[in-house]
């Protein structure tokens, strides 16, 4: 490659990089040393944007997107609260049923 520096023709050397790369469908360019490289792209979970109500999970090599269960683990219940299933959902409930009172009638 030739540049001009001030008024005098330099031979400067290629330096490759990817953005001279045209990769295959499938693939993408990685930088292996001072060379581009075609390379095979391998789906993550860090590729996907799921929906609401779900989330990435490898299925084997695939990222899918599935649905969330909710759980007790995903809850975070107030103080003198605790974390109960009712049915298929996360409830926060009292940890403690109220105290009793007793009232003693004076029979006099």
């Amino acid at each position: 490659l030739c540049r001009m520096e001030g008024s005098t023709p330099r031979c400067v050397p290629i330096i490759p990089s990817c953005k001279d790369m045209d990769c295959p469908s499938g693939t993408t360019c990685r930088m292996e040393g001072m060379s581009p490289r075609c390379v095979p792209i391998i789906p993550s979970c860090k590729d996907m944007d799921c929906p609401s109500g779900t989330s990435c999970r490898m299925e084997g090599s695939s990222p899918r997107c599935v649905p969330v269960i909710p759980s007790c683990k995903d809850m975070e219940c107030p103080l003198g609260t605790t974390c109960r299933m009712e049915g298929s959902s996360p409830r926060c409930v009292p940890t403690a049923e109220p105290p009793l009172v007793c009232h003693v009638w004076s029979r006099g």
